[in-house]
C-alpha cells in the first residue's frame, strides 16, 4: 500500500513502541513452545512484532503490502521471513501455525474483508493455536481517517462487538481488553487487544 510506503519510518516511531502490543506479543510468547510457527498479518516494519517472536527462538512469517515497511522489516528483523503481499489475498492453505497475530492491519479493511480474514486465520491455526489481535475501539466500516497526514479508511468495533465476532468465527476468546494509548506525537486512543483459541 502506497500510504505506509510513505510512512514506515515515521509510522515505526509513533506505535512500534507500545507496550499493550508488547505485552500480548510476550504473553504469547510465553505460551508457544520454543520453534514455534507464527503469522504475523500486516507486519509492518517488523518492530515489535516479528523481532520479540523471532529472537525468542519461534519462525516468523511476516506479511505485508506495503514495500517501505517491508524493506525496514528485513534490516531489522534478520531473522523473520517476510512476504510481499496482501494478506487478504493468501491462499485458503497457506499453512499451518501455531499462532496468528494482526496489530491494528484489519482496520485498513472493510467489515466484510475482516470477516473473510478471520475465516481464514481460523484455516491457518493449529488445532489449539492463538489469535492475537490489536484493534482501535470504535464503531465503524469504511470510514475516511487522517492517518499521519494521509487520507485512508478504516473500520472497527466496539470490544463486545470484537468479542462476539471472534466468537462467531469460531474462535474461543481467551482474553480482550481496552487501553489507552498515546503515541509520541499523537492523541490518546482507546484500543482494543483480545487473546482468542482455535478450539481443539
Amino acid at each position: 500500500m502506497a500510504v505506509f510506503d510513505q510512512l514506515a519510518e515515521r509510522y515505526q516511531g509513533e506505535h512500534g513502541s507500545n507496550p499493550f502490543q508488547s505485552a500480548l506479543i510476550e504473553r504469547i510468547n510465553r505460551l508457544l513452545p520454543s520453534g514455534t510457527s507464527v503469522l504475523d498479518l500486516g507486519c509492518g516494519t517488523g518492530i515489535p512484532t516479528a523481532k520479540i517472536l523471532s529472537e525468542t527462538d519461534h519462525r516468523v512469517i511476516g506479511v505485508d503490502i506495503s514495500t517501505g515497511m517491508l524493506r525496514l522489516a528485513r534490516e531489522q528483523v534478520p531473522d523473520a521471513e517476510f512476504v510481499h503481499a496482501d494478506f487478504t489475498e493468501l491462499p485458503d492453505d497457506f499453512g499451518g501455525f501455531e499462532a496468528v497475530t494482526a496489530f491494528f492491519s484489519l482496520l485498513m479493511l472493510s467489515r466484510a474483508d475482516i470477516e473473510r480474514t478471520l475465516d481464514k486465520v481460523a484455516g491457518w491455526l493449529k488445532p489449539g493455536g492463538y489469535f492475537g489481535i490489536g484493534m482501535v475501539n470504535f464503531d465503524g466500516d469504511g470510514l475516511p481517517f487522517d492517518f499521519l497526514g494521509v487520507p485512508v479508511t478504516v473500520s472497527g468495533y466496539l470490544k463486545d462487538d470484537l468479542a462476539a465476532l471472534l466468537e462467531a468465527h469460531g474462535f474461543a476468546v481467551v482474553s480482550i481488553e481496552t487501553v489507552e494509548f498515546t503515541p509520541p506525537a499523537g492523541a490518546p486512543e482507546s484500543q482494543i487487544f483480545a487473546l482468542a483459541q482455535r478450539p481443539d
